[in-house]
């Protein structure tokens, strides 16, 4: 009983520390997009950190996923997208183990798709959406998962993961999903219900590939930024495919 109180006043003070991003981010854009740059930094920041210890392939790393993202962010031409795609796809695979790669790719997807998605004129609503969805996921999960506990999910990637846990993530993010919905006035229908458990289910299996790219490296956490949660990485691991979907395909013109 004692190490759950030790663990929930650690994630009580991650959150804290975590507010005034969340702050930020509600006084609308352009600060909004500037809090998803920030964090989407941070993440490919610790992944080169875990990914190599060498300071030279660790630099060249981060500037090309950030040139690779900025490629949206500032409209630059279909060529220098796939310039950078490939440069990075080389430095991957030539240099990098199987784990580290996907985690690469995907990390380069995701800020290559906030860039795209700032561009968006519902990028306010779409977010707001996403982050309470995710927020929610992680919530539900949690403390399904302390409370009920039950059969493991995955133990060979992430022994703490539940089966119990995951559907009360289902739960948490799908109720908030659409909670979200009915204040943005939303006519709430079945289509509208699939989009938010796919991002609940989107938003753990994120969390997933990141723990299997820890577990690969050998690691638990991706850093010790935020107590009770680890890193950026750590915290934010249910964006890694939500975003991009949003980004990427036409379910973004639901919220115009």
């Amino acid at each position: 009983m004692k190490d759950k109180l030790s663990d929930i006043s650690r994630r009580m003070t991650g959150t804290i520390l975590l507010l005034p991003l969340l702050v930020l981010f509600f006084f609308g854009e352009p600060y909004s997009k500037i809090t998803v740059l920030i964090c989407a930094a941070f993440m490919v920041l610790e992944y080169s950190f875990l990914a190599t210890k060498n300071i030279n392939l660790r630099i060249i790393l981060i500037g090309i996923i950030g040139c690779f993202g900025s490629a949206s962010l500032f409209l630059l031409g279909p060529i220098y997208h796939l310039v950078f795609l490939l440069l990075l796809l080389v430095l991957l695979l030539k240099f990098f183990p199987y784990g580290t790669i996907i985690m690469g790719i995907f990390l380069a997807m995701l800020l290559y798709s906030i860039g795209n998605l700032s561009h968006n004129e519902s990028f306010q609503e779409i977010m707001t959406f996403i982050v309470f969805t995710v927020i929610s996921v992680d919530i539900g999960a949690y403390i399904t998962g302390r409370c009920v506990g039950g059969p493991k999910l995955i133990p060979l990637i992430s022994p703490a993961k539940t089966i119990s846990g995951a559907i009360g993530g289902l739960v948490g993010g799908t109720s908030a999903g659409i909670g979200i919905f009915v204040v943005l006035n939303f006519q709430i229908t079945f289509w509208l219900f699939l989009i938010t458990l796919f991002v609940a289910v989107l938003a753990q299996l994120g969390d997933i590939t990141a723990s299997f790219f820890k577990r690969s490296i050998d690691t638990k956490d991706s850093a010790k930024t935020i107590p009770g949660h680890g890193g950026f990485l750590d915290r934010f691991d249910g964006y890694i495919y939500v975003i991009p979907i949003f980004a990427l395909l036409p379910i973004n013109g639901l919220f115009v």
